[in-house]
């Protein structure tokens, strides 16, 4: 519960507990505030390099209509 508490409090890009040095691809890596730019790895870097985009096209004979 301590560990649990502490780590949710805390402000900081990395938190091991009872292990060190520990990364995954899929997890995401960086700092907070001045201390980094963005995340690194995983889901998260992914929304560096994209950006939201609508695209309406008209559909000519499809089924449903």
């Amino acid at each position: 519960n301590t560990a649990n508490t502490l780590t949710r409090a805390l402000r900081v890009g990395t938190v091991w507990v009872n292990c060190f040095d520990v990364f995954d691809a899929a997890i995401p890596f960086g700092g907070y505030k001045q201390s980094g730019i963005g995340r690194e790895k995983g889901i998260d870097s992914l929304k560096n390099y994209l950006q939201v985009k609508a695209v309406v096209t008209p559909i000519k004979n499809a089924a449903w209509l």
